[in-house]
């Protein structure tokens, strides 16, 4: 089990771009009562069955509150915690948490549709961006916070893993291949499409 032990100085999506398509909703079990806050992903998947596949890459928590500065536990295979005792004011703000897997075809769930197919970059001298914030300029009906992506090789119509390529992508951002990070120096022409609410 990965758990580690931080000071939660920012609480954005995660400041990394994790090989993750799929995003749960914000789980909200437990207050900042007692001894803590305690978000564990035993406890979400059993008030929440069938929502959280069977091993999340990467979990993200935020504070209901916007405060952040306090020193957690978190990890993808264990969840989240704040213990009141390790705080300088004795007390842990009340946390959210969410999960994130990787899928070959993500679920787009009740409640929500999948946009059209998007190309609007090329494989170009320096990679291929197909970005949230450059799509909604050009499609502004596209919604601002997506729950999941689904991406495909343009040429092929397959899974963006079957280029084997290294690449970026999650569902606040959208997806990036850069050139430099590829073996033979050139990324393949990707389509993007975005889970949003109807």
């Amino acid at each position: 089990m990965k758990v580690f032990i931080i000071t939660v100085l920012a609480l954005a999506n995660a400041q990394y771009c994790p090989q993750c398509n799929q995003w749960t909703r914000f789980y909200n079990r437990d207050n900042q009562t007692g001894l803590g806050d305690s978000e564990l992903l035993s406890s979400h998947r059993y008030d929440n069955p069938n929502e959280i596949c069977a091993e999340p890459e990467v979990v993200e928590a935020r504070s209901t509150s916007g405060i952040t500065g306090e020193v957690v536990s978190i990890g993808p295979d264990y969840g989240f915690s704040c213990s009141n005792f390790l705080q300088e004011d004795g007390q842990c703000e009340d946390y959210a948490v969410r999960f994130c897997c990787r899928q070959g075809t993500p679920v787009c769930p009740i409640g929500f549709a999948w946009t059209a197919f998007y190309d609007r970059d090329n494989a170009t001298e320096t990679g291929d961006y197909e970005t949230l914030s450059i799509i909604r300029k050009f499609h502004p009906g596209v919604c601002r916070s997506p729950r999941a992506i689904d991406v495909l090789v343009a040429s092929t119509g397959y899974d963006y893993r079957s280029a084997g390529e290294s690449v970026c992508l999650c569902p606040s951002r959208g997806f990036a291949c850069q050139n430099v990070d590829q073996d033979d120096g050139q990324c393949e022409d990707y389509k993007i499409r975005f889970c949003c609410p109807v």
